[in-house]
């Protein structure tokens, strides 16, 4: 049995060009469809990042302080720790008479501290106080400890970072 080794193994030049342009549009559908699966990818990776930043910036010593000798939220967090673009809003709860109570929050608009004044913080801090961080925000949570009446009065709290 004799075959020709001209016909053997060759395909149309077009039919190649579509097979290779449909498995170059597979893997790109599926890259777009993993993009959101993917760590640091997704809103929620916003959120995670910028708590990890704020509690550098916020932490003394291990420690969220929050009795009268310690600095305000406002005051310790930097615009290097916000996300370009994005408004942040910041509490900080702990335990108190076996409730969780909010002991510290903060606001930060868009542009915050350069492209803003008092009057938009403010605005903002009214604005979640009537209405809420957005429900489509990106929010993060994390344990700590924090001091309430004095350095020596440490409780268990939660760090809470909302962006959007």
């Amino acid at each position: 049995m004799s075959h020709s080794l001209s016909s053997r193994a060759q395909t149309e030049p077009f039919a190649a060009i579509i097979a290779v342009s449909m498995l170059v549009i597979g893997i790109g559908i599926y890259a777009v469809y993993l993009q959101g699966v993917l760590p640091g990818t997704s809103e929620q990776a916003t959120a995670d990042q910028t708590i990890d930043r704020i509690w550098d910036e916020i932490e003394d010593d291990g420690v969220f302080h929050t009795h009268d000798n310690a600095n305000d939220i406002d005051s310790l967090v930097t615009d290097k720790s916000l996300p370009a673009g994005a408004t942040v809003y910041v509490s900080v709860t702990a335990i108190d008479e076996k409730k969780e109570r909010v002991v510290a929050e903060a606001a930060f608009p868009s542009g915050y501290p350069d492209e803003t004044d008092a009057s938009d913080v403010a605005e903002l801090e009214q604005y979640i106080e009537e209405n809420g961080p957005p429900d489509d925000a990106s929010v993060a949570t994390q344990s700590i400890p924090v001091a309430v009446e004095n350095e020596a009065d440490v409780r268990s709290g939660t760090l809470r970072v909302t962006v959007w």
